[in-house]
């Protein structure tokens, strides 16, 4: 059962990654103007119909990505602290109670 646990964490943790990953590049990209576009515009994540997609500019093609890896990485770091609720409160208690962080890590360490 923790191996199986544990690999669902390492996959939300992956997912994490690139998701945050893709965010931060299209945004830089987006913000200092490496991807310039016409056409037609993309109104953002309530107002975009998905059958459109090909008409995008790449301007919009980034914003739409970039929304969404955003939404993404919202969900998954939910899924993240729910997965790993016990082992947080854990730490949070212990620190509080003990200024040993050694001790900390020992007690926490087995869930």
């Amino acid at each position: 059962m923790k191996r199986i646990k544990f690999k669902i964490k390492l996959g939300i943790d992956i997912a994490m990654l690139i998701a945050f990953l893709v965010n931060v590049f299209t945004g830089f990209a987006i913000f200092f103007g490496f991807v310039l576009g016409g056409g037609r515009q993309y109104g953002g994540v309530t107002g975009f119909d998905i059958s459109n997609i090909n008409d995008l500019s790449a301007r919009a093609l980034y914003r739409f990505v970039h929304d969404w890896s955003g939404i993404l990485f919202i969900i998954l770091i939910l899924v993240h602290l729910v997965l790993n609720w016990n082992t947080f409160w854990c730490y949070l208690r212990n620190t509080w109670k003990n200024r040993n962080t050694q001790k900390v890590e020992e007690s926490c360490e087995n869930i």
